[in-house]
């Protein structure tokens, strides 16, 4: 007996419910094309498609790049005291301080810094005192509008956390070298800012004739004591882009 053929429509249902029946199994149908299993991928080709992805998925890593900061002006402060007829000592600063520097803990030997004050902002809480200073018998800042220091090498000492930084200052269109006794405070992300920072405290001792301020040497005392607190916000991220 030869089964009912089935209306068209309904063959058309059937095919796609079972579309295993409509395959073409050599068993059942002689002229069916053999059905060949997939030829093994070569090991040399699996090896290049594996280094491929692997690239893909862990680009090459490069050396990072020192980090630059710069002066943060709301937070760093020069000031400085001296000796006053043996009563007191007098205590001044400067209100304008630039500078940059870079620091790694990691590559000492990338230090570097260099800071120019603005002599002019000279403030020592007295304004007739500021005029006096600020004239030719002493900081001639007519002549000599800024003092600027600049690094020669990083020295750190212990942990890494406490160094002298060597370099020259230049005051009064006169240079001498200066050493600077520092402590770094903290490096990394500003809590507030999000942009990474340096924090550092530092002082050093100066003789003010060295550098042609030599007035009045039985009123006021030669040697002068800086006191210098930074923070640098960086430049730039690791990896070389610039912080907006």
């Amino acid at each position: 007996l030869s089964p009912t053929p089935l209306p068209r429509g309904e063959r058309g249902f059937q095919r796609r419910l079972a579309p295993s029946l409509y395959s073409c199994p050599r068993a059942l149908v002689p002229s069916c094309p053999p059905i060949r299993s997939p030829r093994p991928l070569s090991r040399a080709f699996l090896s290049t498609i594996l280094a491929a992805l692997s690239l893909v998925a862990c680009p090459a890593v490069l050396p990072a790049e020192p980090v630059e900061y710069r002066f943060d002006p709301t937070h760093s402060r020069l000031y400085f005291h001296v000796d006053h007829l043996g009563f007191s000592r007098s205590i001044g600063r400067f209100e304008r301080v630039e500078g940059s520097f870079r620091f790694d803990p990691d590559d000492p030997a990338a230090a570097r810094a260099e800071v120019s004050i603005e002599i002019a902002s000279l403030d020592m809480g007295d304004a007739d005192w500021n005029r006096t200073l600020l004239g030719a018998r002493w900081f001639a800042a007519a002549e000599h509008p800024e003092a600027v220091f600049r690094s020669l090498r990083w020295l750190p000492a212990g942990d890494g956390q406490e160094g002298r930084l060597e370099g020259e200052l230049t005051l009064r269109g006169i240079t001498r070298p200066v050493a600077l006794e520092v402590r770094v405070n903290r490096i990394g992300p500003n809590p507030y800012t999000l942009r990474r920072t340096a924090g550092f405290s530092a002082t050093a001792l100066i003789s003010r004739r060295e550098f042609g301020l030599d007035a009045t040497p039985g009123a006021v005392g030669d040697e002068v004591r800086l006191w210098i607190e930074v923070e640098g916000q960086a430049e730039r991220e690791r990896g070389g882009r610039r912080k907006r």
